[in-house]
């Protein structure tokens, strides 16, 4: 069994690192070189990537065929939100990671990554839930 042949709906949260670059590369490898149609990957930008990540993300996706949803953190009216992006509209100067500060009376630290858990984990999860 090949642990990087994925069935059923699946997402793989891609960080932008060597090391997500090397699963995905194996992933799409395991897959004969082309994604299933219910596996998405995703790249959520904090707005404090260095610039030389988001041009790596940009060119996985180009170089592999492989579509990368790009989204970012926002804040809405409502509550936490997301905003889809994309290479040339991306943040740079880490305006999703004010926003979040900006709702927050501590910084993010060991102990309460709470950076991680909004502009990453729960913007992905709320971008797929708008997929139904």
């Amino acid at each position: 069994m090949n642990p990087y042949h994925l069935t059923g709906p699946s997402v793989v949260s891609f960080s932008g690192g060597r090391t997500s670059g090397y699963m995905l590369r194996r992933i799409l490898d395991a897959h004969g070189g082309t994604l299933p149609d219910d596996v998405l990957v995703c790249f959520a930008n904090t707005g404090r990537e260095m610039p030389a990540t988001l041009d790596f993300v940009r060119d996985c996706g180009a170089e592999w065929g492989v579509h990368i949803h790009w989204m970012e953190y926002r804040w809405a009216p409502g509550g936490p939100s997301f905003e889809v992006v994309s290479h040339n509209s991306a943040s740079r100067d880490g305006e999703p990671f004010r926003q979040l500060l900006a709702g927050k009376s501590m910084l993010p630290n060991p102990v309460a990554r709470f950076c991680t858990i909004e502009l990453k984990i729960r913007t992905q999860k709320r971008f797929l839930r708008s997929l139904g």
